[in-house]
């Protein structure tokens, strides 16, 4: 999957409007579908660089602010007899509608759930649309910039410089560091679930 994505992207060439429109596109697609944002964002730091996380982060939150209207004001009824199985998921929505912003902004920093499925949950919480929107933008740009800075470091280190580890070094120090917050975040996410479950 995230090879054909590389090629694919790779079609494009440089960064230009039709390439920025296709991964606009993309990064919309992955706001109503469960797909790993990370590949895409990945692959277009490899293709593009990082001039391309800008524009995942600004179609990736109008993206989640379509599939969260689509939750709360077109098909909520058919997402809550959904939910009426999940009830871990209604843990998640009773955490937002009491800790607001603060779950959102750590869902979108490291909660292991994809982030089309927390664009419908949140959607059938009593949180506003206008901080909802502006803690998925926030919080989901160290993401998004970081993986895009991946992508793009550990090419030109392939492609400049296979023989030096230190080029090497820093995209493996920003996975691990990466990987500690995105730990630290999703304990406390369970933390906080367990403590609404009791």
């Amino acid at each position: 999957m995230t090879e054909a994505l590389n090629d694919w992207l790779q079609h494009f060439g440089s960064l230009t409007p039709v390439s920025a429109a296709a991964i606009c596109l993309l990064s919309l697609l992955t706001a109503f579908v469960v797909f790993p944002r990370t590949v895409l964002i990945i692959a277009a730091g490899v293709t593009f660089g990082v001039a391309a996380a800008p524009i995942i982060l600004l179609s990736g939150t109008i993206g989640g602010i379509l599939a969260f209207c689509s939750s709360r004001y077109i098909a909520s009824n058919w997402f809550r007899r959904k939910l009426e199985t999940r009830p871990r998921l209604k843990t998640v929505m009773q955490a937002v509608d009491q800790e607001g912003w603060r779950i959102i902004a750590l869902s979108r920093l490291g909660a292991p759930v994809p982030s089309a499925l927390q664009n419908y949950l949140f959607g059938l919480t009593k949180i506003d649309i206008v901080s909802y929107s502006i803690a998925t933008f926030v919080f989901s740009a160290p993401q998004v910039f970081l993986f895009s800075f991946l992508g793009a470091t550990g090419r030109a280190s392939l492609l400049h410089d296979r023989s030096s580890c230190l080029p090497l070094a820093f995209p493996l120090v920003a996975i691990l560091l990466t990987v500690a917050i995105i730990a630290l975040i999703s304990r406390r996410v369970r933390i906080l679930l367990l403590r609404l479950e009791e």
